[in-house]
């Protein structure tokens, strides 16, 4: 099979056929191929991990002590990124000639 993004690109490209080929919206249309390629990764690797088998009680990752509390959306998030911050405006002195 080809690349990640191979995939994804192909996935994309079907995303926008079946919305109708709507200009503007690839981004849009990325993320989306992105977020189902990864969560089907996910599920392929998940998958695999379970079939291994248990792992003995000592090499065993310890249990964590909190877990975080599920939300019922069942949105993913996708990760950002912030531009970096404007540089600060100098205050210029008033010359004369």
């Amino acid at each position: 099979m080809g690349s990640k993004e191979d995939r994804i690109r192909q996935r994309a490209y079907e995303i926008w056929e079946r919305e109708g080929r709507p200009q503007g919206e690839d981004m849009k249309h990325w993320l989306q191929a992105f977020q189902e390629i990864a969560a089907s990764a996910e599920a392929d690797g998940q998958a695999v991990k379970k079939s291994r088998g248990k792992k003995p009680a000592a090499l065993a990752a310890p249990a964590k002590t909190k877990a975080k509390p599920k939300t019922g959306s069942g949105a993913q998030s996708v990760p950002t990124t912030t531009p970096p911050p404007k540089p600060a405006k100098t205050p210029r002195a008033a010359t004369r000639h």
